[in-house]
């Protein structure tokens, strides 16, 4: 009889405590984004076996829309969570030469409408022709009002998701004075922080982390870009065209080896001093001489730099900002990421690091508990997302 009413007490206590983890979830901003957390995170992790996010929550509603920004039309996929109401919602942008139709795109919108989030996925023109340049800052600024004026979109939970060098132009955004009181989260996947620091990164193949010098061997996508709009700010259509054919049209294995055909007798006569400068520039491999090259450039590269780094106006981001920084990453080095971290001064913001692309593939030989440990990084990301924008 003892035993009986023992085990009658402890099935009670497991009762009590199953339903107020359930009403926990149901009513708790933090239950419900730690509920979402969970189905979400296979998502999220590369190679899990697991996916739930189907199973358990219902199909999202895909409208494709256009809108305007400037004299260019904006082209997106906007994902509505199936349910009737008023949502938070995001701007989610991959990066360089990623289609709005594109798997991964398509995988994170389905997961965020999915957990109530409403996704807007534009199609950038610059990023989508390799290219970063100010407009790009633009045409996210106008697919956030776009974003605003739904009807259900909550006007106070609205912000940005972007991955990489989507990730620095998202910042960007999100510091302007046009739609900086409206953006309430900023969340970003291995940001770039200032070009002036990437220049130095690219060229020189190497990280400055702590007094340390790390090698860092970039993909060719980020040389390929750096130079072809460092080159931009020269104003000779000429010079434009032979250092381009020198230092962005070479193919894939020469740019990220640096191996830069060298100029010629004949070139060298036709291209200005600016351009000859520029050359040396974006082959510089001596680290003593990366600070005299920036401080030299010409008025229209300074500018580049300028607007197209989020260092330049990070003190007018007023949104809660979520960085993931994965130190094994070969589009922006990770220092670029720990830099915004010290900016923004870390109070009210999350940095996390990890081992493991979110949306990629999982690091070679990685052991089961550091696999467990990089899931635990990402879970933490992922909450502390949702439950700001719940």
């Amino acid at each position: 009889m003892k035993k009986s009413k023992k085990a009658g007490k402890l099935r009670t206590k497991i009762i009590w405590a199953i339903l107020i983890l359930t009403i926990a979830v149901i009513i708790t901003p933090w239950g419900r984004a730690f509920y979402k957390t969970l189905i979400i995170l296979p998502e999220f992790i590369p190679n899990s076996p697991v996916k739930t996010i189907n199973l358990m929550t219902p199909k999202p509603v895909i409208q494709e829309v256009v809108f305007n920004s400037g004299q260019r039309q904006i082209f997106a996929d906007l994902w509505l969570p199936k349910k009737k109401g008023k949502f938070p919602a995001a701007v989610l942008h991959l990066g360089i030469d990623i289609d709005r139709k594109d798997p991964r795109v398509q995988k994170l919108a389905n997961v965020f409408a999915r957990s109530q989030v409403a996704i807007l996925v534009p199609n950038i023109p610059s990023l989508g022709s390799r290219r970063v340049l100010a407009e790009g800052k633009d045409d996210l600024i106008a697919s956030f009002e776009y974003l605003k004026s739904i009807p259900n979109t909550k006007e106070d939970k609205l912000g940005f998701v972007g991955f990489c060098a989507s990730g620095g132009l998202v910042i960007l955004a999100a510091e302007d004075s046009q739609i900086a009181d409206g953006v309430s989260f900023v969340a970003v996947i291995n940001p770039y922080y200032d070009l002036a620091s990437l220049y130095k990164n690219i060229t020189l193949r190497q990280i400055e982390d702590d007094g340390q010098t790390i090698p860092w061997q970039p993909n060719f996508k980020t040389i390929e870009i750096y130079n072809r709009e460092t080159i931009g700010g020269l104003e000779n259509m000429l010079d434009r065209e032979i250092l381009n054919d020198h230092l962005t049209l070479i193919g894939q294995e020469k740019l990220e080896e640096g191996n830069f055909p060298p100029l010629s007798p004949n070139e060298l006569k036709q291209l200005s001093p600016e351009a000859k400068f520029t050359y040396d520039l974006l082959t510089n491999k001596d680290p003593n001489k990366a600070s005299y090259y920036l401080e030299n450039i010409t008025t229209p590269q300074k500018n580049l730099i300028r607007q197209l780094s989020p260092s330049t106006d990070i003190k007018n981001l007023k949104a809660k900002t979520f960085i993931l920084m994965d130190r094994n990453n070969i589009y922006t080095p990770y220092t670029e990421a720990e830099m915004l971290q010290k900016a923004l001064g870390g109070k009210d913001h999350l940095f996390v690091e990890t081992k493991i692309l979110p949306a990629g593939d999982l690091a070679e030989n990685l052991p089961l508990k550091d696999y467990l440990g990089e899931g635990i990084k990402i879970f933490r990301f992922v909450y502390s997302v949702l439950l700001e924008i719940s």
